[in-house]
């Protein structure tokens, strides 16, 4: 952590750091090249890991600080921030309902919601996102003092989290454990995992390209939108930290806009074959809305004239650990997701 955080912000250990970084030799043939590696942040946490790990050692000591005893999250009907946020505020003593919105449902998410249902969280299908917002507003006001994770826990005080993990990777290179990476290739959304990457590396002094694979509309993910995430973060670490001196006008972050398809959450070709390279990486199966659509762009730029020679790092952000189905779990789902559940089996 920086050191002026120490003392200004509530934190809370839950990660197993540093995560490793590896050479993407699994799948160097599908790529066409080598000097391509990962960072293992599906191994953050043997409970679950991924990119909420690290937010959410800030995020929910925040919580606890507030004094708040339950937890209101919002996400997608396979919303990795919805598990996370089940499995780490069930095992700190947090009741946690989570919100879930439509999108098309595949086998990662009827797995998604069969573990939703053994976590013990409460759950509401919010449907589409005006609805969504409206029960999301319902379910706060149900039980005062409860807290709320809006989708991607995007937020600056969440975002120190992968500040902090752009440092551990600075270290991590300084002993020689990995190269320094021209350029660093994620998923992102709410994109406050880009934003604190970039800012990490503009107070490194790197010039290390930050490259967000656009998951979602423009509309939501877009230079504005993370321009204002990026401009909060450094804000919210100038009032906490004496030593951070204004980054926002440094970082070096860029977003790739071809993997998408027809929006978010929604299969495409490359995106399935994606998936299946993040099982050869990991052993765990990949997912379309994400890791594979985070996979399809990486095969695209490693082929890129202006990407051919340089250094890339794959910042994994799904987790490999994944909680065990439980049979019989569906039953506990609302009828309208247990519907979804066994039209998909």
């Amino acid at each position: 952590m920086l050191p002026g955080l120490a003392q200004t912000v509530p934190w809370r250990p839950l990660a197993r750091l540093p995560t490793a970084v590896e050479p993407c030799d699994a799948i160097r043939d599908w790529l066409g090249r080598s000097g391509v590696f990962m960072k293992r942040d599906d191994l953050a946490s043997p409970l679950y890991g991924g990119n909420k790990v690290r937010r959410y050692e800030f995020v929910l000591a925040d919580a606890a600080a507030r004094g708040s005893k339950r937890i209101v999250t919002v996400g997608g009907l396979a919303s990795t921030q919805a598990m996370a946020t089940a499995l780490f505020g069930h095992a700190l003593g947090f009741d946690v309902c989570m919100v879930l919105f439509d999108q098309p449902m595949t086998d990662f998410a009827r797995d998604a919601l069969l573990g939703f249902a053994a976590s013990g969280a409460e759950i509401v299908h919010g449907g589409g996102y005006l609805m969504t917002a409206l029960r999301t507003m319902k379910a706060m006001r149900r039980v005062p003092g409860s807290y709320l994770i809006l989708p991607g826990a995007a937020n600056a005080l969440a975002n120190l989290g992968y500040v902090d993990a752009m440092l551990e990777l600075a270290g991590q290179v300084e002993r020689g454990e990995a190269p320094r990476p021209d350029a660093i290739v994620l998923p992102t959304g709410s994109s406050g995992t880009l934003a604190a990457l970039a800012l990490g590396a503009a107070w490194l002094g790197w010039n290390t390209e930050i490259i967000g694979v656009r998951i979602t509309s423009t509309l939501a993910c877009n230079r504005f939108t993370i321009d204002r995430i990026v401009r909060n973060t450094d804000r919210f670490l100038e009032r906490h930290d004496a030593r951070w001196k204004a980054m926002r006008g440094r970082v070096n972050y860029s977003i790739y806009g071809g993997a998408l398809g027809r929006g978010y959450g929604y299969p495409t070709p490359e995106a399935l074959e994606g998936a299946e390279r993040v099982r050869d990486l990991t052993g765990a199966s990949g997912e379309v809305t994400y890791s594979g659509k985070a996979l399809a762009a990486l095969h695209e730029l490693a082929r890129k004239p202006a990407y051919r020679d340089k250094t890339l790092l794959l910042w994994n952000t799904l987790s490999t650990p994944r909680p065990a189905l439980v049979p019989g779990a569906e039953a506990r789902l609302p009828p309208s997701l247990r519907k979804l559940v066994t039209s998909t089996s």
